[in-house]
């Protein structure tokens, strides 16, 4: 399977599941993955640093 065809079934996964975005990212963020660039590199350490305030803010 090509790398274009792949991301072509993602971006379609992603549209009938919108939650697996946030899926994508946060597992891409945990292994040392991402598929992108600078942006996505940024966007799945911003929402793991929410996630961590999140959870401080709920424990208190």
């Amino acid at each position: 399977m090509s790398k274009e065809e792949r991301e072509r079934l993602q971006a379609k996964e992603q549209q009938k599941n919108p939650t697996g975005v946030l899926n994508s990212a946060i597992t891409r963020a945990m292994t040392g993955s991402p598929d992108g660039g600078c942006l996505v590199n940024l966007l799945s350490i911003i929402i793991i640093v929410g996630i961590i305030i999140l959870f401080k803010a709920c424990a208190n």
